[in-house]
């Protein structure tokens, strides 16, 4: 996903990934076709308020997502859907990392003492996807799915 930074993450509505075993990874680019309908309720909504750049910012995502799940989902795959609502002078790459890192209550967290290092390599299919909102302002909605997945 570093090519991303070639083309512009402005220019990017959308981000997908998959993993998979294969002899050669690949790279494809498309317009973006706005699709009607979210593929449900998600299971965590929220509207960060800090800045971005600081621990709050990922404590709040973070306490957030362990309001909502009581333990983190059974170990295998799994699929997740990101979608951050920024105002269009964001940046909105800068903060897929950090959100992921803070998803531990989900994904697991092998070591407690090291909350923001989740086991994010169980995401085998992952889709990033933005939408403007230019009341925000420095805030940031994000919503989050996840499912198991069958790789």
């Amino acid at each position: 996903m570093a090519e991303y930074r070639r083309i512009g993450a402005g220019r990017l509505d959308a981000v997908f990934a998959r993993k998979q075993h294969a002899a050669t990874s690949t790279i494809a680019v498309s317009v973006a076709v706005h699709l009607d309908g979210l593929p449900g309720e998600p299971q965590l909504r929220l509207r960060t308020t800090s800045s971005s750049q600081s621990p709050a910012w990922k404590r709040e995502i973070r306490d957030a997502c362990s309001a909502v799940v009581g333990a983190p989902l059974p170990d295998g795959p799994l699929a997740m859907g990101i979608r951050f609502a920024v105002s269009r002078r964001r940046n909105w790459s800068t903060l897929w990392k950090p959100a992921i890192d803070a998803l531990g209550p989900v994904l697991g967290t092998p070591d407690p003492r090291k909350p923001y290092r989740p086991n994010d390599d169980r995401i085998v299919d992952l889709a990033l996807h933005r939408s403007h909102d230019d009341a925000l302002g420095n805030d940031v909605d994000i919503a989050v799915w996840w499912q198991q997945s069958v790789t």
